[in-house]
């Protein structure tokens, strides 16, 4: 595998924290970092380019096509990483990781990694949580005061969780910031904005920022609204059939 990172422009490190947010389930992570993005800004620095990623060629408007990549952001007070698609193999993962860390700890020292994910439950609850774990105890702490509920057993997979341990072995704090998901949303293939709004009033927390997350709220009814019509609509096709397989029999 091979992974190669490209600097569009110079920057500094500058004892920021690196937000972290990649596509998975429920789009809470990549959607939290691009929220974030289109609130307060940030400059596109470097492309990160890997065998690891899908061996695809996105083709956009106009017929202008790319590989899938991942992208660093300067956001002013903090870094984002964020990217078209997650590397498909555990190792792809790790390598992934490794090299975005050595290339960015080779311009500066990182003051923390924060990475967004999703938290699957079965229930649906309008106020989320946010659970995290983390490699520092103290860290921990400090995302607890801002309203984190520690998260005390299970495993996190992909990047947004691997790259947390990585940061351990750079000597960086890290953590997880996992956004209570309902499950049918990630089964209907939707995004949880309820998740990504529990999120993002975290960040504004830890990062000292007043972004707005109330737009988020809407775009959740809408979503959630859609899902319940579609499970109603199933469960009553799904009573009718069962009503007449009994009246046949």
């Amino acid at each position: 595998m091979v992974t190669k990172i490209k600097t569009i422009k110079e920057f500094n490190v500058d004892n920021k924290p690196l937000i972290v947010g990649l596509p998975g389930m429920g789009r809470v992570g990549y959607v939290s970092v691009n929220y974030l993005l289109s609130r307060v800004g940030g400059e596109l620095v470097a492309e990160v380019y890997s065998t690891a990623f899908p061996p695809q060629l996105l083709v956009g408007k106009g017929g202008l096509s790319t590989l899938f990549v991942g992208r660093i952001y300067d956001a002013g007070k903090f870094l984002i990483f964020t990217g078209d698609a997650q590397p498909q193999s555990p190792e792809g993962q790790n390598e992934l990781c490794d090299a975005l860390l050595n290339y960015l700890t080779s311009k500066g020292t990182l003051n923390s990694v924060i990475a967004t994910a999703a938290y699957v439950v079965p229930e649906f609850n309008e106020e989320r949580k946010v659970f995290i774990t983390g490699n520092q105890a103290d860290f921990i702490e400090e995302l607890k005061s801002f309203g984190g509920e520690v998260l005390n057993e299970g495993v996190i997979t992909g990047v947004n969780g691997v790259i947390v341990g990585w940061a351990g072995y750079y000597g960086i704090k890290g953590a997880v910031a996992l956004g209570e998901t309902w499950s049918a949303i990630v089964e209907f293939d939707e995004t949880d904005y309820r998740a990504v709004k529990a999120v993002i009033s975290l960040l504004n927390k830890y990062l000292s920022m007043n972004v707005d997350p109330e737009p988020l709220t809407s775009l959740a009814t809408v979503v959630e609204h859609r899902i319940n019509a579609t499970i109603a609509q199933m469960t009553k096709v799904a009573r009718r059939e069962t009503k007449e397989s009994r009246e046949v029999m």
